[in-house]
């Protein structure tokens, strides 16, 4: 693995880039419609392929009649379902095997996708064809792994996702900035007893000109916080983004997305240590998908009264403008830091996605917890737009289009429970008065309606959004 990037840039100017046989071959027209699917190919379903060494393979697609290489990365797997990681503390690069196999996954996007050739065109004969069809439509693109025994030409090395430092343990006090085609974000970084502590606890966001941004940070800070209560409420431990402790313990940078676990704790007095909280994180060009499993070993309610976390975004004087709009506020509200009766009557009830939107740039966010464990927890989104309303810390006194995620435990059964958090960023989705709500429906249904993948006679779903733990779970 190169020393290099880890997460996204440009892609639609990537065919300029590419060479081409001189002589267009005879194509099926693709009828694909979708442009913003991250692809996450099963090994299983490259049969043909398995045991190919992963520096001889090659990814073709056709346009007019003209096949050009796009860029794409194998993940590699043991085959107890761990990742290989290239850098951190838990790095296994020297257990890859540099082959293709069946617990391996291919990965692309489907943007690079084109038509169907035939075979006799293929630049090697030794390949795959990968189609790609739409569920909803019926749309079609299509796609060639390609192995090249030698001769091979030359990789198409190009990066959709950066990290701008790309070692995060090489300078402790310098931030997480990772910058994908539609956003650039940067993490906290907290100094604790003289140590420099790198989080993913967002600091700086802001959507690039390219996108349909202005490029200026929108963000006072994400706020992360969490709270505990004891004897029936007379003892409370709170903890916030400025008392945690984090890190990335183990990362891979890739050309189409970079992955990693990142671990979270509480700063405790005394050098006392409070366990940890892992999540794995994969980061595209337009979309960061962060899962992870909630392990409850007990029944909290034999040591608590209660407990809870909540999150979200406070904004900045920067999106004074902006809409937010979620399943309880379809029509919308403007963002100015003063909480009107209209947004005062939004319902706080749960919903599953949240929209900021404006000339400055779009966000969607998603959050997707496990309906045995909702059941079990009083689950809210408070929107809260108002100057005078203030949660410390903070930069800036009060609350601007702050949407505010709460989850509140009691009573949970033991057990392990799926969590995930999501970030898409629609590059010019904003429209004056409102946004493209087609565009917005691309990018539900990237994981709503999943693409289907044929190869090899199979098939399969994409589940480049519902990614298996980077690590096995422990049971």
């Amino acid at each position: 693995m190169r020393k290099g990037v880890l997460l996204l840039t440009a892609g639609f100017v990537l065919l300029s880039l590419f060479s081409s046989p001189a002589e267009p071959v005879k194509t099926t027209p693709a009828t694909m419609k979708r442009q913003h699917d991250p692809i996450q190919v099963p090994g299983t379903l490259l049969r043909p392929l398995h045991g190919e060494g992963l520096d001889n393979f090659r990814l073709y697609s056709s346009r007019k009649g003209k096949l050009a290489e796009v860029p794409f990365q194998v993940d590699e797997r043991l085959r107890d379902g761990t990742f290989i990681f290239h850098l951190g503390e838990k790095s296994n690069a020297h257990l890859a095997n540099n082959q293709l196999d069946p617990q391996d996954f291919l990965v692309f996007r489907i943007g690079d996708s084109g038509d169907r050739v035939p075979r006799e065109s293929w630049p090697s004969p030794n390949g795959v064809e990968i189609e790609l069809e739409d569920p909803l439509d019926g749309g079609k693109s299509w796609v060639y792994l390609l192995s090249f025994k030698e001769d091979a030409p030359p990789r198409l090395e190009l990066d959709t996702v950066t990290l701008e430092h790309w070692d995060p343990w090489e300078r402790p006090e310098l931030p997480f900035v990772v910058r994908g085609l539609s956003y650039r974000i940067k993490g906290l970084v907290n100094e604790i007893r003289g140590k420099h502590y790198k989080t993913a606890i967002n600091k700086d966001f802001r959507v690039p000109e390219s996108a349909g941004g202005t490029d200026v940070n929108l963000l006072d800070g994400q706020k992360m916080r969490a709270y505990c209560e004891i004897l029936g409420g007379r003892f409370r431990v709170e903890a916030n983004e400025t008392n945690f402790i984090g890190g990335i313990e183990s990362l891979t940078h890739g050309y189409v997305r970079g992955f990693g676990r990142q671990w979270l704790t509480v700063a405790m007095p005394l050098n006392l240590r409070a366990p940890r909280i892992y999540s794995d994180v994969f980061t595209y060009d337009r979309i960061i998908v962060s899962p992870m499993i909630l392990n409850i070993p007990f029944n909290p309610e034999a040591m608590i009264t209660r407990a809870g976390i909540e999150f979200g975004y406070d904004l900045n004087e920067n999106a004074y403008g902006m809409r937010f709009y979620s399943p309880n506020c379809l029509d919308g509200v403007t963002i100015d830091g003063k909480m009107t009766e209209r947004e005062k009557a939004i319902p706080d009830d749960w919903v599953p996605w949240y929209l900021i939107t404006g000339p400055q740039g779009s966000l969607l966010f998603r959050v997707d917890i496990e309906e045995k464990f909702m059941k079990q927890t009083d689950n809210r989104l408070t929107y809260i737009d108002d100057l005078d309303q203030a949660f410390p810390p903070e930069d800036i006194p009060g609350s601007i289009g702050y949407a505010r995620t709460t989850i509140e435990i009691t009573s949970v059964e033991p057990g392990q429970y799926a969590f995930q958090i999501e970030w898409y960023f629609p590059p010019h989705l904003y429209q004056p008065g409102g946004y493209d709500k087609e565009l917005l429906k691309q990018f539900l249904n990237i994981k709503d309606n999943p693409v289907l993948i044929n190869a090899a006679g199979r098939t399969a779903k994409n589940e480049a959004m519902t990614p298996p733990p980077l690590l096995p779970l422990k049971r």
